[in-house]
């Protein structure tokens, strides 16, 4: 059982950290950290909380956390701004809800870009670590990535049986959001922006007709219960769970409290990656028990929505070319990871 992280009096204050700099002796650092899961949530039990324990663990309690969960400071896209502003030290930064100020890490949840939670996972956690776009991005915010997973692969939730071709796709009215919507609007459907709680209704008063969800994001919106069928090998898209911390309180912190801190985010990421991926294996069982069709897109298929997801991307490195970005290369320096063990 994981230990509770009992809130203590913030000691990494500016006189500490005045200190710590003209000392290279590990100071004391007791850092507010938030994020917007409930305790319950893997991502929150396997992730956060897990990290927080290891970085406790490796530097002897040199560096401790008062832990915020389940937005009791800030919503999932208030983090990074609460960040900045000194409110805490350290977050969660949900990639999907930073689009304006980290755009170019918006690469790694393109559609057919993410097949296995586990290789994409330490992928873009190599990338992160490495001098690549997606990590300068987090720099030039402010802060520093110290543990990144992606999320298991979108797949196609119905409220009608399985869809056999793309003919089956056109015109259904399905709930996606931000770079999904591009994807959706390729194969013939329509995307619906609506938030997450919200699907249960549309699926179940036919408001919508489907949804683009991770496996493991389903049961907690309860939406196997108005859902009737789900495939299980789409690459529709995925979502980036990062933490980080405040780059001035991370620079100040000494050499061996950094290596602990890196040594606890490759033990996080292969942790929780491998965590989610049995997750949606055992998700997988439940909702057939329940009545809901797992199925397979068939071949034909799975074909034909490769250069949909290849428009997508590019759609997608235009809409960066716009805005002066370089998209290309941060989908490269995704993609080059994948499939190499990084």
């Amino acid at each position: 059982m994981k230990k509770t992280h009992v809130f203590k009096p913030l000691v990494l204050a500016a006189a500490g950290m005045a200190t710590l700099l003209a000392s290279s002796a590990p100071l004391a650092a007791s850092l507010m950290f938030a994020d917007s899961f409930p305790p319950s949530n893997t991502l929150s039990s396997e992730g956060t909380v897990y990290w927080m324990d290891r970085v406790e663990a490796h530097t002897d309690g040199g560096v401790d956390f008062r832990y915020f969960p389940n937005e009791q400071l800030a919503k999932a896209g208030e983090i990074l701004q609460k960040i900045n502003d000194g409110v805490v030290q350290a977050g969660y930064i949900g990639i999907g809800y930073v689009s304006d100020e980290m755009p170019l890490n918006g690469a790694t949840m393109l559609p057919g870009e993410v097949d296995d939670v586990v290789e994409a996972s330490q992928a873009y956690w190599s990338a992160l670590k490495a001098d690549t776009p997606l990590r300068q991005e987090f720099l030039d915010n402010g802060v520093v990535p110290v543990y990144a997973v992606m999320l298991p692969p979108y797949q196609l939730l119905l409220n009608r049986p399985p869809v056999e071709d793309m003919a089956g796709l056109e015109g259904l009215k399905l709930r996606s959001s931000g770079s999904l919507n591009m994807v959706v609007e390729t194969v013939g459907a329509n995307p619906v922006s609506m938030a997450a709680p919200d699907t249960y209704l549309g699926l179940q008063r036919g408001t919508l007709d489907g949804a683009l969800f991770p496996v493991t994001s389903i049961a907690p919106y309860k939406l196997q219960e108005v859902s009737k069928s789900l495939s299980r090998n789409a690459a529709f898209g995925s979502f980036g769970i990062t933490v980080a911390m405040d780059r001035d309180v991370y620079e100040d912190l000494s050499e061996a409290q950094k290596q602990a801190i890196a040594k606890a985010g490759d033990e996080t990421v292969a942790h929780l990656s491998k965590t989610l991926a049995d997750d949606v294996a055992d998700d997988l069982a439940e909702f057939e028990a329940a009545g809901v069709t797992i199925y397979d897109l068939p071949e034909a298929m799975q074909k034909a929505l490769a250069p949909k997801y290849r428009a997508a991307q590019q759609r997608w490195i235009e809409r960066m070319d716009d805005r002066g970005l370089d998209g290309r290369a941060a989908l490269e320096a995704f993609e080059s990871r994948l499939g190499d063990g990084a």
